[in-house]
């Protein structure tokens, strides 16, 4: 129903956990205020309540309410508290799915961040496992990981809800396990991940993979071994900045490795050289792919190592920065993790309406309320 439905009609949809008497404001409408303002950069209850009441009665009206009196930031702390996160999680997740072409999401890349405002006394902050879409700008699914689980347990069951068909799936070196591996390539997918010394017998045989050659090989024996690996080089330069990355492929281990690390086909070494006021920093990182060379070569590997860290810049440093997460100071029961899937639906549509920073978006939607009304009832 999500992915044909409005974003209003997905609100609308949310359960309710209040009982009907004392009820001063429906849900919908509380959700949809906190959208609205979140798109203004409104990022805390209080900022929330005074951007809808200095819009006034009429602007409250479209959102759903019924009546002006008794808003206020306590009304948000009790209401989002006690939301069922896992099902509004779950409604967004599917509206965003929806919302997309059979062209886009073709790379998913899955991270974990923790909103450090949200941590109470002893208690630690929320961790949150996202799979984001770096083409689109999109959380398409998101998971709390618990205090006795971890982001490799959040990761699997991650994957069992999204369909992965026909796309590939990235993460950093803590999701590198057979398992996930493994999940990804029954689900009709393919991954690329790192490998570091939470796999020190893996990431040995790589690096022996693209070890220089003893001296005693002939140049015949030499050619061979270099013909095995494929390689690729981008320059990057700007801010006083020059950033050089480099690939070697090679698919001579897939046998070995084939059967140990599932759908593995591949293995690369890439090397980064930073230069920033003449200080050169190098970067070594090894990995597996279970892409065969047909689907990605030398340059599409590169290309999608690169991609992965897209969530960096296009998430998690729009949530901190712009849309002020970690500065948070909202704690009690789900209310931070409603936050976090509001985060996500603005900067989906940020990107999705041609907005390419996310400051400039949100002086554009203070100045245009109007138009973020229209983006609660617009069928994308």
């Amino acid at each position: 129903m999500e992915a044909d439905a409005s974003l209003m009609e997905v609100l609308e949809g949310i359960y309710d956990p209040r009982n009907a008497r004392g009820k001063r404001h429906p849900l919908p409408a509380l959700l949809a205020l906190a959208v609205v303002a979140m798109l203004a950069g409104m990022t805390s209850y209080e900022a929330i309540v005074d951007y809808g009441k200095e819009r006034g009665g009429e602007f409250l009206r479209l959102l759903g309410f019924t009546r002006r009196r008794g808003l206020c930031k306590a009304t948000y702390s009790r209401v989002f508290r006690r939301i069922d996160v896992a099902d509004f999680e779950s409604r967004v997740g599917r509206w965003i799915r929806g919302q997309l072409g059979p062209r886009e999401a073709s790379h998913l890349a899955i991270d974990g961040k923790t909103a450090r405002g949200s941590r109470d006394g002893e208690t630690p902050g929320i961790h949150l496992v996202s799979a984001y879409a770096p083409d689109v700008k999109a959380v398409v699914g998101q998971l709390r990981v618990d205090a006795k689980t971890n982001e490799h347990k959040a990761a699997l069951e991650l994957l069992g809800v999204l369909s992965v068909k026909g796309r590939v799936i990235s993460g950093d070196a803590m999701f590198t396990h057979r398992d996930v591996c493994a999940k990804v390539i029954e689900g009709g997918g393919d991954y690329i991940f790192p490998v570091k010394e939470n796999q020190p017998t893996l990431r040995a045989d790589i690096a022996a993979a693209f070890a220089q050659p003893d001296a005693g090989l002939s140049p015949l024996q030499t050619a061979r071994a270099e013909a095995e690996v494929d390689r690729a080089c981008e320059v990057d330069t700007g801010h006083g900045r020059v950033e050089k990355r480099t690939i070697e492929v090679t698919s001579s281990l897939a046998g070995y490795l084939g059967s140990d690390w599932p759908g593995c086909e591949q293995v690369f070494r890439l090397t980064r050289e930073r230069t920033i006021k003449g200080k050169t920093e190098t970067e070594v990182v090894f990995g597996i792919t279970s892409l065969l060379p047909e689907r990605a070569g030398v340059k599409g590997l590169l290309g999608l190592t690169r991609g992965h860290w897209g969530i960096e810049n296009g998430l998690h440093g729009v949530r901190d920065g712009t849309l002020r997460e970690d500065a948070s100071r909202i704690r009690k029961g789900s209310g931070p993790e409603v936050m976090a899937v509001l985060r996500n639906i603005v900067i989906f549509l940020f990107n999705r309406f041609g907005h390419k920073n996310a400051a400039a978006a949100t002086r554009h939607y203070v100045c245009n309320p109007e138009k973020s009304l229209e983006l609660l009832s617009r069928r994308i």
